[in-house]
């Protein structure tokens, strides 16, 4: 049975609502072989292709997954989800996640992930988040690190890959104690005026 939810989060110009079969068309179009290798799943080819995966993500009992939309365009850009959610444990894994080429290297991530985090941490209060990536997806493992998650260790052959091969998963997580420091970093990355207030805070405070 699909999983269905009404959590919707929005700032900084994107909205994260929740992925349904409407958004088949828009997702499709922003996928290639090239941008979704070191994904855990087949690449999801055309609109066919899309709609399985969406209705596959769906189907997960302990998934929440979203499509990305911006605010300013209207334009779907990717999606991504809370994966593995257990309030019982108080812990949740980000993943699913893939974004239009358009928007790489843009404020998209550090915004879907703050976004995601906070909710996790302050809506929820849930004490652990984790992220995973493919030992061989040098974009992702960047941008994880980037979040400021700790590094945990390699999963050695902890999945079969789309092409048969064993990969190793790179396992990274945030705890609650250490949400402060890097929500403060991610507020740095997409909030510019913040980031200035505070500095000149500080001068007048010293």
């Amino acid at each position: 049975m699909a999983v269905e939810h009404n959590v919707a989060l929005e700032g900084y110009g994107f909205r994260l609502e929740p992925l349904a079969l409407a958004h088949v068309g828009a997702l499709a179009a922003a996928v290639d072989e090239e941008m979704w290798s070191g994904m855990s799943t087949p690449t999801p080819h055309g609109e066919v292709g899309m709609m399985n995966y969406i209705e596959d993500t769906l189907a997960l009992t302990d998934c929440l997954a979203f499509t990305v939309i911006d605010q300013v365009s209207g334009e779907v850009r990717g999606s991504t989800a809370f994966c593995g959610l257990s309030h019982e444990q108080g812990r949740t894994e980000i993943g699913r996640t893939f974004y239009d080429r358009q928007v790489w290297g843009r404020v998209i991530n550090p915004a879907c992930k703050f976004l995601l985090l906070e909710h996790a941490f302050t809506t929820w209060g849930l004490f652990r988040v984790a992220l995973r990536a493919d030992s061989r997806n040098a974009r992702s493992i960047a941008a994880i690190t980037r979040l400021g998650a700790t590094y945990e260790g390699t999963l050695r052959g902890f999945r079969l890959a789309p092409d048969g091969s064993r990969a190793d998963s790179l396992s990274f997580s945030i705890l609650e104690p250490e949400w402060h420091g890097v929500r403060a970093g991610l507020l740095s990355r997409i909030d510019p005026l913040r980031q200035i207030v505070g500095a000149e805070d500080g001068r007048a405070a010293g």
